[in-house]
Order: structure tokens, then sequence, then C-alpha cells
């Protein structure tokens, strides 16, 4: 993945700091139950509004965001990652 080298560069996603980062090896398969579509996933991030709200992103090979989630506190966003991408051993990277 080109990205590879970007992500971990990047301080701030969508107006918030980012906290933490994944990059999947290969790409995974989200299906999305609110709209019954199926989104190509390459990476997450979980993003602080100064303490207000924890974002979490499911992002594309582009860095753009396919899905999004509102939690208050990071464990929460990485719970939601767990449960959407069982099987998979999500270790966070922090910044």
């Amino acid at each position: 993945m080109e990205k590879d080298l970007y992500l971990p560069q990047i301080e701030f996603f969508k107006g918030a700091r980012v906290l933490h980062y994944f990059e999947f090896v290969e790409p995974q398969e989200y299906k999305d139950p609110e709209f019954f579509t199926i989104k190509e996933v390459h990476a997450l991030v979980i993003c602080d509004y100064e303490g207000e709200e924890t974002m979490l992103f499911y992002l594309d090979d582009g860095l753009e965001v396919n899905v999004e989630f509102e939690f208050m506190i990071p464990s929460q966003a990485k719970e939601q990652a767990k449960t959407d991408f069982s099987g998979i051993d999500i270790q966070w990277k922090n910044k």
C-alpha cells in the first residue's frame, strides 16, 4: 500500500487530533448494516475532537472516509473496530 509511510505522519484528520491508527496488510471488507453495502477498508483511525467526542474512521486506499462512528471515549471506538473486524488482531499504533 502506498500510504504506509503517509498515515503515520498525519497528526490531524478531519480537524481532530489522531490518537491511534492501524493499517491492514490486505484490504478488508466491511458490510455496512445501515446501507447494505460492502466497503473496502485499508486503515482505521481514532481521532479526538478536543475531548468532546471521539471518532472512528474506516479509510479506503486513498485515505478517504468510508465509514465513521462517534463515541465518547477511545476504548469504545477500539471495541467497535474489534467487533467489525473480528478474527483480526488489531495492533493500534499510538500518536
